[in-house]
């Protein structure tokens, strides 16, 4: 597998929250207590309401990413993987597939794919791409330009843990940025 396709993968996926804009806070009106509540509920959506913009971006990336994200599952194992390609590209990690096999994919409205890995990490890269068989326009996260991250920036990561934890999202912020990856 190409070492630098799979870097160049890395980081535009942890470059998926950066260039989300934020949204406006809201607060009660300065000098009340307490907000009125059947108020608040008639101008807002009910349900959960973020409580800040960096809360209100985190959601928005959720919304945006999942689509994208599957359950990769083997006989052996079971992981997360994220659609690059329309035509069924994945991105997801070597030690929940084996190289040259085939594996089933979960896509996040529970449609099941056959896929086959195409590419495997070498050297201890723990990376691997399938290639879900016969597939068009799928949803997928676009990658950034490797040139495009700095250290500090926020990144997102969405997926499946272990394969029992399906649409969980997790922020953090880029740490180490390697401007000539390979």
């Amino acid at each position: 597998m190409n070492f630098k396709l799979l870097s160049l993968a890395v980081l535009g996926i942890l470059t998926v929250g950066v260039a989300a804009s934020a949204a406006a806070v809201v607060k009660a009106p300065p000098g009340r207590a307490e907000a009125n509540l059947t108020e608040f509920n008639s101008v807002y959506s009910p349900g959960a309401i973020a409580q800040n913009a960096e809360e209100q971006t985190n959601i928005r990336i959720y919304e945006k990413a999942s689509p994208a994200v599957v359950t990769v599952d083997t006989a052996k194992s079971s992981g997360s993987g994220t659609i690059i390609s329309p035509d069924g590209m994945v991105l997801t990690n070597a030690h929940v597939v084996s190289a040259g096999t085939t594996v089933n994919i979960i896509l996040s409205d529970g449609r099941k794919f056959v896929a086959d890995v195409v590419g495997f990490g070498e050297e201890g890269l723990d990376l691997a791409v399938v290639k879900i068989r016969g597939q068009n326009n799928l949803p997928t996260i676009p990658l950034a330009r490797p040139s495009s991250t700095k250290v500090g920036q926020q990144a997102c990561a969405t997926g499946n843990p272990f394969g029992q934890f399906q649409g969980t999202l997790a922020a953090g912020i880029v740490s180490h940025h390697d401007p000539q990856p390979g």
